[in-house]
């Protein structure tokens, strides 16, 4: 409301006439000296102000000297008196000493001639001089410079200057002030008379400005005369009186000031009256600046007209009847405004002075608020008085004790509230009376103007409310009490200024009652209030009473979850609020009488007027104010223990908090079927909740999303709704140990709103886009803060119950019982009659009629649900008083007793029962808290635990007396009370020295026990193998969630108070533990539970000493009996024993189905031994040996037979196998960590016997068993340097076992298991054997290196990776076995030759076995075959072994094949290729290996080959050529070279056959052809390769193709000519000569023929240039050589040595010279060839 005060807010000249809605303090604003002036502030400017003379400037000699210049100066011809006095002034001031301005001052004070050119100045009427006279002599006065027998003088100068000009009027009127305070002895009587006409006579001027500041400077002017009677009466002994004026009783002597007061107040009530004045010459003033003037006087000196007899006579017989005649005479609206006001300051501080007159008044004043008597301002001024009034509680308490309380007197107080009644109801449709409080709604607003009807009554001593409802129509104006439009921004009291009444809103009237009755209650309470708190309690920081009933306070309250409830020990009978009633010797007692009495006998009409605006369309602002108001009267009368209108305004607030619609929602809202679960009464907000006293939200979630068709008419709380609940807590809060059957109307009206507000927020959300309403109080935002605000007043309601004595706490609690159960008893305190007539909304809502829903089990729900919450609370807060007293004295057994019956009684509602059991475990868990620190704890502790046990007992109770099922809500009570449990535990484990039996029992009685079983599968011989002696139970538990319950005890006991369970428990907790284990409902809990196995065995352990259990066991073999005897001694709770225990049941749990839970105990079982290695004896372990681990592996062998033979899904099986590995692998770990504990013969007795059982698994033919086994052995084997430690038997025995593994091969292939595991192992198997045993295994050595052979053949493809250039796990394994393998024996280097020939040939045999076969490609294996080929070859190259066996010729066959299949085959991997690698190896054993070779034929038929395909190279001439060619070219004739360089003069031994050779020269004739011959154009090289040697064919253009590797070809071409050369002529060369000299003639004779067929038709276009090089090289080549005379024979009729060659080929070399005349290169070289033939001819001779 910006701008604007707010409602009753109103501050007059020197009185407070109103306050803001809500304030606390009304104090009278007294105004002192010229700070009255502010009251003109309006009327003048600031220049023109009295006060401005602070701002005059001081005197000074320069100033006057100036002055009185200029009057010598203008009066030099004009006035010659004037210029002389001037003159002799200035000559004066000049021989004045100008040390001071106050020296000055009394200098010139006491030469009186001074001022006189000042006065004859004022004398002249002359405006100039007159106004420096009028100037100087105010600076004069202000000073106080002017002689004092000369004042009247200056008094008549200044009359004789009143009628001059503005300006002079106003120095004149400055001057007055200043002479009556610097002279307050000289002007009295007749000067006092002069000053006061001249003020009031300027007051009459013309001139605006003059005017009021003349009006101003009277009221200062007669406040003066009183400031200097009160100035007089401090001196009152120094000062003699001087006459006698009339008083009631008779003269009385004043004193000269309080004369001149008698006598100026005579005069101001004359003039009023209109008579003539008798002391004081006034001038004629209007009445109300006159009444203005006495209303200054009561303003400012209220004490002297009090302690004055002869002023309060003139009140008394002149100006109070001259007052009360005036209310009665229709006067203006000025005049009757001033008369208000002073007659309010005489009520205000004359009342005990003038009780008569007053009551006269008072009562004339209750008369006008008759709309019949007055007018409306009239009354509105009448409201504004009683509303300042009321504002005062000890004026307040002082009407009523001087009229309402005397009998003779008039009901002053009481005949206004019955006229606040009245006006009330006067005209209900502006105030917008309706079914409840709305908000203010304007005609702007698109809303309806009026309620549909007049409310019918407010409560049950409200009265009836009649009157007609306004007119819908009339909509033109708002209605409504609003701060907009009902509240002026000057109340009608302050409009001084306007001679008219202003114009009045038609609520204003009603917002004055409503302020009244606010400020009523308020003033009241600050009466009362203050008594009743204890003298100790005043140092604390912040009131109990007060800060527990303010609304405004609570909006700053936290939000829920932002503290927690608080906990105090504080139980102290002081805690009661006192009675003022009892305080009889209080000074102000008979106030608080007068106070009990007011509000036992008025508090009817305040109720009705109360519940009449409650009704109404109010605004926010006056809403609060009126709550307020309700509240702090309820307050009062709880405080003065009047509990009938306690309870009535209890009641008020309660039907108030609630809407008005609930009634009418009854009958057609159907039942919801959510009854039962939270939202109906735990709503979103957890408006009444407070803090969330149970946790069902993860089992009551879910909602229904039905938009039932009723839905529109649920009720809601609005913010109003909430303001008054917050009232009513905030009463409960402040009267809480007071309240005693009242408590009944509290926790109703909670319970109804908490209904509401759970059907409003199940609805809010499905209704929020169908047009739901907008709250007019503002929204979301408004009931939010009103949410929170109520929330803040719950929690603080039931905080504050932790101060109450037990007694009044067992009423509150109480009282919540019996709300529980529907009725309300209270044995003792007080019943007052409003306990017994309830009030009617909430007599109604017990009926089950107000909430909208039907008696039936669901609101019933609701109903108990809020009160077991609020029981919860209580008993939450009240925690230390539950545990500290006596059980039946602080409430306890009340408190047990109600929820403990409630929550094991199964005809309740799900959701209540929970709530119940969760409350009591609650209490308990915090209680038991508590007394930890408490000296009686066992005392305590022992009747919490009652508790629970008493609720569990009673559960028992209720399920067997039932049909042997187990509802759900039994289990969940159950539930929670061992979670009650646990939280008992964890907080007194420690020192729980008894009952641990019983809770293990009863953390037992969650599992339903069985006969004892097998795992699922297993026949009856099957079952009886796999159980024997073992602890395998089909374990079934209640409920999940109780098993989860209990399980968090176990593991609480287990991993905390391990200590302080007795040992004679411990066996029965590994039972519990077993079954916690072998349970099928929780995953989780099984593995947590195996894990404490691990505890147990930790705590047993070092409390035992296990190097007995030999002894224990020392006649018991028979694994059966073992188990028994172990069984037995734990029971009797021995150490070694019971540790035992712990290793077989977590060998019981390996066989169990889930295989996390068996892996989880086989690593477990594991790990214990292994934390104890350095502890247990060599004995100790054997024993543990044999009876855990190996009883370990003989149930997994009984479980892999089994699941094998009636198990079909693979995944099962896998998982079993992975089981077996988890065993095994810990059979292996246990073993190495042991091993240096035992013997030589007890490690092999051991090792033999694990043997046995390892090749057991064989025969179930899977690959993933025998990894586990080999890995096993090979960790055992590998096991640090303990070659030592093994003898030659068990070595033996682990190679046959070892071997045997093979012997199962028909079994592996009916498994689609992968072998590429199991044969890695099986290799990593053999090192370790082999690295233990290798003299003792050379005889089963080949067999062996045969098995390891065979997994590489068999072995599957490696899962996402290959082995082109990189061997799989199981090549590499087996490429180091081999390599390890010592060669020292004769036979097996050949052995192994042999074996990596096949190797290196694995990759194309393979494939071509099986070309869509899925496996490995053994590319890296054979490249590292080969390397392991050179190694052993060239080591053992001089053994005549490896070439007798054949095995030399096998390396090299082996190796021919990757060469052979150079660029056919694909699979070649990273450099080296395999025909590269292959390449290099065959060179390099070649060359140690070549001197014995000998004539082995078939080595060296391979060796022609190897060097055919080193020179070939198969590639096609349509595809493009690999990106190496040029490279692998370069290999190869590196290769070549190398090979040529060792094979070609031993190939011509003779010893080997021609041909031999032959193929060696034609292998090079084929590869050195550049150019593919024509079909036809080639005879048949193997037979006749001269056949048409001088055979032309047909020419053509077409250019020839060309090979890719033409270096290549001109090498072999090169060694073709080189073999033919002349060398040394041995008999080797000659052979090799021979055998080339056929391919050398026809190789020449290709190019020359191509030439002269293809060149004639080219005309003068050059050949090819790959044909012309080869032509042009083939030429020069001829021209060199000097062939082999054995070489070639000669040519018929002609003999040549060295040239030979060119007789054979002369006829070509004429036909091409024939066509190549044209080409000069060709043609050259042709010539010399010739010529070389004719030297040969002898031609050169001729």
């Amino acid at each position: 409301m910006t701008g604007q005060e707010p409602p009753g807010s109103h501050v007059a000249r020197g009185v407070s006439f109103g306050r803001p809605v809500g304030c606390d303090n009304y104090t009278l604003q007294h105004r002192h000296d010229n700070t009255d002036l502010e009251f003109y502030s309006h009327a003048f400017p600031h220049q023109h102000r009295p006060d401005a003379l602070a701002h005059v400037p001081r005197m000074t000699a320069q100033i006057l000297a100036a002055e009185l210049g200029n009057l010598i100066q203008d009066s030099k011809r004009k006035n010659t008196e004037l210029r002389t006095a001037a003159e002799t002034a200035l000559k004066g001031l000049k021989s004045l000493p100008n040390t001071s301005d106050a020296q000055l001052s009394a200098d010139i004070s006491r030469r009186p001639h001074f001022i006189s050119p000042f006065l004859i100045a004022c004398s002249t009427h002359n405006a100039k001089f007159a106004s420096t006279g009028v100037s100087c002599l105010q600076r004069l006065s202000v000073s106080c410079a002017l002689p004092r027998e000369r004042l009247t003088e200056v008094l008549e100068a200044f009359r004789e200057c009143a009628s001059s000009s503005h300006d002079i009027q106003l120095k004149i009127l400055q001057a007055l002030p200043s002479l009556l305070q610097n002279y307050p002895a000289d002007i009295r009587g007749e000067s006092l008379s002069t000053v006061l006409q001249i003020c009031s006579g300027l007051q009459n001027a013309k001139n605006f400005a003059v005017g009021n500041t003349a009006a101003a400077t009277l009221q200062q002017l007669v406040i003066a005369v009183f400031d200097r009677v009160a100035s007089e009466d401090e001196r009152a002994l120094e000062i003699p009186t001087v006459t006698e004026v009339k008083g009631d009783d008779g003269q009385v002597s004043v004193r000269p000031a309080a004369n001149d007061a008698y006598k100026m107040l005579t005069d101001l009530v004359s003039l009023v009256m209109g008579e003539k004045t008798v002391f004081m010459r006034f001038s004629t003033l209007p009445p109300s600046s006159t009444l203005e003037l006495i209303e200054a006087v009561l303003s400012n000196h209220n004490r002297i007209m009090t302690t004055h007899p002869e002023l309060v006579y003139i009140l008394r017989c002149q100006l109070l009847p001259l007052i009360i005649r005036s209310l009665s005479d229709r006067l203006s609206f000025a005049v009757t405004v001033r008369v208000i006001r002073i007659l309010h300051l005489i009520i205000r501080h004359h009342l005990e002075t003038l009780p008569s007159e007053c009551e006269i008044a008072l009562g004339l004043l209750n008369h006008m608020l008759d709309p019949e008597a007055s007018q409306a301002w009239k009354r509105a001024l009448c409201l504004e008085v009683f509303r300042s009034i009321y504002a005062d509680s000890k004026l307040l308490l002082t009407i009523y004790t001087l009229f309402d309380a005397k009998s003779e007197k008039k009901n002053i107080f009481g005949d206004n509230l019955a006229a606040f009644v009245r006006l009330a109801i006067e005209k209900p449709a502006v105030i917008g009376l309706g079914q409840q409080s709305t908000a203010t709604t304007n005609i702007e607003d698109g809303k309806d103007a009026v309620s549909d009807q007049a409310v019918a009554e407010a409560g049950a001593l409200a009265g009836v409310i009649g009157g007609p409802v306004g007119d819908s129509s009339s909509t033109a104006r708002p209605f409504g009490i609003s701060t907009q439009w009902s509240s002026l921004k000057t109340p009608c009291i302050e409009h001084l200024d306007k001679s008219d009444p202003p114009t009045l809103p038609d609520t204003y009237i009603y917002s004055l009652v409503l302020t009244c009755i606010t400020n009523i209650s308020e003033s009241l309470a600050k009466f009362v209030l203050p008594m009743t708190v204890h003298h100790e309690n005043r140092n604390r920081k912040k009131n109990k009473v007060e800060d527990s009933v303010d609304p405004e306070i609570e909006d700053a309250s936290p939000g829920p979850g932002t503290r927690r409830l608080s906990r105090t020990q504080s139980f102290r009978k002081k805690t009661i609020p006192v009675n003022p009633l009892d305080l009889t010797d209080h000074p102000a007692y008979a106030y608080v009488q007068a106070s009990s009495t007011l509000v036992d006998e008025c508090w009817p009409a305040v109720l009705a007027t109360c519940s009449t605006f409650l009704n109404a369309a109010l605004d926010t602002d006056y809403y609060r104010a009126l709550v307020r108001a309700i509240q702090k009267f309820t307050q009062v009368a709880g405080l003065l223990r009047l509990s009938t209108p306690r309870d009535a305004f209890l009641t008020t607030l309660g039907k108030a908090a609630v809407p008005s619609n609930l009634l009418l929602a009854n009958v057609s809202s159907p039942r919801s079927n959510a009854a039962d679960k939270p939202g109906i009464f735990s709503n979103a907000k957890g408006l009444l909740s407070v803090d969330s006293l149970v946790s069902q939200a993860s089992s009551m979630s879910a909602e229904h999303n039905r938009l039932p068709s009723h839905e529109s008419s649920v009720p809601s709380l609005g913010p109003r709704n909430l303001l008054c609940l917050r009232a009513l807590l905030n009463l409960a809060i402040a009267l809480g140990p007071t309240l005693q059957s009242a408590w009944s109307i509290v926790f109703e009206t909670l319970q109804v709103a908490d209904l509401v507000m759970a059907l409003s927020s199940q609805t809010s959300n499905r209704s929020s886009g169908l047009g739901s309403h907008v709250d007019p109080d503002g929204g979301a935002e408004r009931l939010e803060a009103e949410t929170s605000a109520v929330q803040a007043a719950a929690r603080r309601l039931f905080e504050s119950t932790v101060d109450f004595p037990n007694e009044s706490f067992c009423e509150v609690l109480q009282a919540l019982c019996s709300l529980l159960n529907g009725t309300f008893s209270f044995e003792g305190g007080q019943r007052t009659p409003a306990a017994s007539v309830r009030p009617q909304i909430l007599h109604q809502r017990r009926l089950g009629s107000v909430s909208g829903i039907s008696l039936q089990t669901e609101t019933n729900s609701r109903d108990s649900a809020f009160a077991l919450n609020k029981i919860g609370e209580l008993a939450t807060l009240n925690e230390g008083r539950l545990s500290q007293y006596d059980p039946a004295d602080s409430g306890w057994d009340i408190f047990v007793t109600e929820v403990v019956r409630f929550s094991t009684d199964g005809r309740k509602a799900t959701s209540t029962r929970l709530l119940a059991a969760d409350i009591l475990a609650r209490t308990v868990r915090d209680i038991a808290e508590l007394s930890m620190s408490d000296e009686a704890r066992e005392v305590i502790q022992a009747r919490i635990l009652a508790a629970l046990q008493r609720q569990i007992a009673d559960l028992r109770r209720h399920d067997s007396a039932g049909e042997g099922t187990v509802s759900d809500t039994d289990i969940r009570v159950h539930q929670i009370a061992l979670e009650a449990l646990k939280s008992v535990i964890e907080q007194c484990g420690e020192s729980l020295v008894a009952g641990w039996g019983s809770v293990i029992e009863s953390l037992m009685s969650v599992f339903t026990p069985n006969e004892p079983s097998a795992p699922a599968g297993l026949n009856e011989v099957e079952t009886t193998k796999a159980s024997k002696g073992r602890h395998n139970y089909t374990v079934e538990v209640i409920s999940r969630s109780l098993a989860r319950s209990a399980f968090a005890t176990v593991n609480l006991v287990c991993s905390d108070f391990m200590t302080a369970v007795p040992d004679a428990c411990l066996s029965t907790l590994l039972e519990l533990l077993h079954r916690f284990c072998c349970q099928k409902e929780d995953l989780n809990m099984s593995l947590t539970a195996i894990t404490f196995f691990w505890n147990v065995s930790d705590f047993l352990q070092s409390r035992s000493d296990l190097s007995s259990l030999p002894t224990l066991l020392k006649n018991t073999e028979d694994q059966e009996k073992i188990r028994r005897a172990v069984s037995l001694h734990s029971q009797e709770g021995l150490m070694p024993a019971l540790w035992l225990q712990v290793l077989l049941s977590l060998s019981s749990v390996t066989t169990d189905e889930r295989v996390e839970v068996r892996n989880s105990a086989i690593q477990t079982i594991q790990r214990i031994f292994e934390s104890y290695a350095d502890q247990l004896s060599s004995d100790v372990w054997l024993l543990c040996l044999r009876i855990v681990v190996f009883g370990m592996v003989e149930a997994n062998l009984e479980i892999q037979r089994t699941v094998r033979l009636q198990s079909k899904n693979e995944a099962h099986v896998q998982q079993w196998n992975e089981t077996t590995k988890s065993v095994l692998q810990t059979v292996s770990v246990l073993s190495t960590t042991y091993m240096e504990k035992l013997d030589t013969s007890q490690l092999s007795d051991a090792w033999s016997e694990l043997l046995d059982h390892l090749q057991q698994y064989f025969d179930h033919g899977s690959h993933a068993l025998g990894a586990s086994v080999f890995n096993t052995v090979t960790r055992v084997l590998s096991h640090g340097n303990n070659t030592q430690r093994w003898s030659t038997a068990p070595l033996l025995k682990t190679a046959a076992v070892w071997k045997s593994y093979f012997d199962h091969q028909e079994a592996f292939q009916d498994t689609h298991e992968g072998n590429q595991d199991a044969f890695v192992a099986y290799a990593d198997a053999f090192k370790a054997i082999y690295r233990l045993a290798d003299e003792s295994l050379a005889t089963n050595l080949p067999s062996m290196l045969a098995n390891l052979e065979a997994c590489v053949v068999v072995s599957d493809e490696a899962a996402y990776s290959s082995d082109v250039d990189t061997m799989t796990a199981l090549q590499i394994r087996v490429i180091d076995c081999l390599s390890m393998v010592k060669t020292e024996d004769s036979t097996l280097p050949s052995y192994l030759m042999q074996l990596l020939s096949r190797f290196i040939t694995l990759p194309y045999n393979s494939f071509a076995e099986a070309p869509e076969k899925r496996g490995p490609t053994f590319v890296a294996l054979s490249k590292a075959s080969m390397t392991l080929m050179k190694r052993i070859t060239t080591k053992h190259i001089d053994q005549k072994e490896i070439y007798a066996s054949k095995a030399f010729a096998s390396a090299f066959s082996s190796l021919a094949k990757p060469i052979q299949e150079k660029y056919s085959w694909q699979r070649e991997g990273k450099l080296p290729t395999l025909w590269q690698k292959a390449g290099t190896t065959a060179i390099a054993i070649l060359d140690p290996g070549l001197p014995h070779l000998n004539s082995n034929k078939e080595i060296w038929g391979t060796l022609v080959d190897i060097a055919h395909y080193v020179t070939r190279a198969r590639l096609s001439v349509s595809k493009d050529p690999p990106s190496s060619l040029e490279k692998d070219e370069a290999f190869d004739m590196e290769s070549f070279t190398q090979l040529r360089d060792l094979i070609t003069l031993p190939l011509g031994s003779p010893s080997l056959p021609d041909n031999l050779r032959r193929t060696y020269t034609r292998n090079l004739f084929a590869t050195s052809l550049i150019h593919t011959p024509l079909p036809g154009e080639l005879p048949d090289i193997t037979t006749s390769p001269l056949e048409a040697l001088y055979k032309i064919r047909l020419g053509q253009t077409a250019e020839l193709a060309c090979t890719w590797r033409p270096d290549m070809s001109y090498t072999c071409l090169s060694e073709i000519f080189s073999l033919v050369a002349v060398q040394d002529s041995s008999p080797e060369r000659i052979k090799l000569a021979q055998a080339a000299a056929p391919y050398l003639i026809l190789r020449s004779a290709l190019p020359l023929k191509t030439y002269i067929a293809d060149h004639p038709l080219r005309g003068r276009m050059p050949a090819p240039e790959s044909q012309r090089r080869e032509l042009l090289f083939v030429l020069k080549e001829l021209g060199r050589l000097r062939s082999e005379p054995l070489a070639i024979p000669d040519a018929p009729g002609v003999k040549s040595k060295h040239r030979r060659h060119l007789h054979r080929l002369y006829p070509l070399l004429i036909k091409a010279m024939r066509v190549a005349r044209q080409d000069a290169d060709v043609f050259e070289q042709l010539v010399k060839l010739t010529d070389m033939v004719g030297d040969e001819f002898g031609v050169d001779d001729d």
